[in-house]
């Protein structure tokens, strides 16, 4: 029974795994793709439902028309319950606006209500920009970079149709042809021409008019092939920028940085990834700055030194719930300058955000000192002394290696917050057997393992340890 359970545990973790990088994780190829696809759907059942308002489709299509409906219906039902699975707080879900416009958009369009129709015309339209947010904000990022390329070339389309277009209209409706009979024959004419399609259905009668459909041709070729270029220049600037690191993300918010790479920032991701996947929650963007070329998917990369002000700009550090820095080795530089570059960062840091999460890693002890003196850093790791405690500790006792090999690997540390005021005595007796309180968070006052007959108030911050499930322990682990 108990295998059963960790099989189906490790199954509904694969599953959320899928759901999670098709629907929430934006940094991976998997939602790219599968996102493209369903806003493909469901832009086509919009303009499908416009084109319906005003005329009616003919009864050879019909069946086309459904089955795009119905595909349309599943993608959004498909992401209704992906999303549902996915939440943390599933009752607050449902009761989302967003949630509740999901569930008009689900109801198929083809439906003999005319209001009703309407309705779900609305929410897919406004399911367009909410969902697909990070479409929107991709082309925007493309088109403000090429912003003055194409103020220039529209300004020549403009000047070159219009005049065009002007005396155009004016010399063939002068010279009685009938194709042009007013204003808007004259614009078909002008844009098919400029094309160079060409259907032949409305040709010029005058000289003047075969010159401006000669002139027309030529522009059109060198302006279509201009603007084409321009905007093809801007989505592979910006797609090379993105994977050189030359980004800026100011405009970031309550995100994670790490200054620096080496292995631990490997372990880092790893545990962040799985801590997120576990809570149902998507996982805060993350930048990576370093002057090492770095891919790494699930994450924004910044190329530069991060001891210098304006790359820790750049990477949003003002704006960064959490910043840590890693003790970047690098060949020429010996484990003192490694720390000076540390610290002199963290100064940095604290000097653009001040409110900031602040993680050092240090290799020597004596800079350590230095550091926790100044108090610049809300928590410094030094890798000589946790790996010395832990040889040491193995030698003393080997059973306490065995109890942090336990925190590491087999338990997770949780937070929760306390909504009335009891004892700690009773807090315990609440949460039973599966939990271990190890003490209280009050503002940014620690209290570990306070007396049984300690007060919780409302709004301190509990600091839990349990087993993490599917976990075995046996005398073998």
């Amino acid at each position: 029974m108990l295998k059963f359970y960790c099989n189906m545990r490790n199954l509904w973790k694969g599953i959320y795994g899928i759901l999670y990088d098709l629907l929430e994780n934006d940094r991976t190829l998997a939602f790219i793709i599968y996102n493209s696809f369903s806003f493909g759907i469901v832009f086509i059942s919009v303009i499908l439902g416009v084109y319906d308002i005003f005329h009616d489709y003919h009864t050879k299509l019909h069946k086309v028309i459904l089955f795009i409906e119905y595909l349309t219906s599943f993608v959004i039902g498909f992401e209704l319950i992906g999303r549902f699975l996915l939440a943390e707080n599933k009752l607050k879900y449902l009761y989302n606006p967003l949630t509740i416009l999901d569930l008009i958009a689900l109801i198929p369009y083809m439906h003999a209500f005319r209001l009703i129709r309407i309705l779900v015309l609305i929410s897919r339209l406004l399911r367009l920009t909410y969902r697909y947010k990070f479409f929107f904000d991709f082309l925007s990022k493309v088109f403000k970079d090429i912003s003055y390329e194409l103020f220039f070339v529209f300004s020549l389309f403009f000047v070159f149709f219009f005049s065009i277009l002007i005396i155009v209209f004016s010399v063939e409706h002068t010279a009685g042809n009938e194709n042009i009979k007013d204003f808007f024959d004259a614009i078909y004419y002008t844009v098919i021409t400029a094309t160079t399609v060409g259907y032949g259905d409305v040709v010029p009668l005058t000289t003047t008019g075969r010159f401006l459909a000669m002139a027309l041709g030529v522009l059109g070729i060198f302006l279509f092939s201009l603007l084409t270029a321009t905007i093809s220049t801007g989505f592979f600037h910006y797609v090379n920028m993105l994977k050189a690191g030359m980004l800026s993300f100011r405009e970031m918010r309550n995100h994670i940085v790490i200054c620096g790479w080496n292995e631990t920032g490997e372990v880092i991701l790893e545990e962040l990834k799985e801590y997120y996947r576990e809570k149902h929650q998507r996982m805060k963007p993350v930048v990576i700055v370093s002057e090492q070329d770095i891919q790494i998917e699930g994450t924004y990369y910044k190329k530069g030194d991060f001891v210098k002000e304006e790359v820790l700009k750049n990477a949003g550090v003002e704006h960064a719930e959490t910043v840590i820095i890693l003790a970047e080795k690098l060949p020429h530089l010996a484990e003192d300058s490694i720390d000076a570059r540390s610290i002199l960062a963290a100064m940095l840091v604290r000097d653009l955000n001040p409110r900031v999460n602040l993680i050092i890693e240090i290799l020597l002890r004596e800079n350590a000192k230095t550091i926790r003196r100044k108090k610049v850093a809300d928590y410094i790791i030094v890798d000589g002394e946790i790996v010395g405690s832990i040889i040491s500790n193995y030698i003393k006792h080997k059973e306490s290696t065995e109890l942090l090999k336990f925190f590491l690997e087999k338990a997770e540390f949780e937070e929760r917050v306390v909504e009335e005021v009891k004892t700690f005595r009773e807090l315990i007796q609440e949460l039973g057997k599966d939990y271990v309180v190890i003490g209280i968070k009050r503002g940014e006052e620690f209290i570990m393992f306070p007396d049984l007959d300690f007060e919780v108030r409302p709004d301190d911050f509990l600091l839990l340890l349990k087993k993490r499930e599917g976990v075995i322990t046996s005398p073998s682990s």
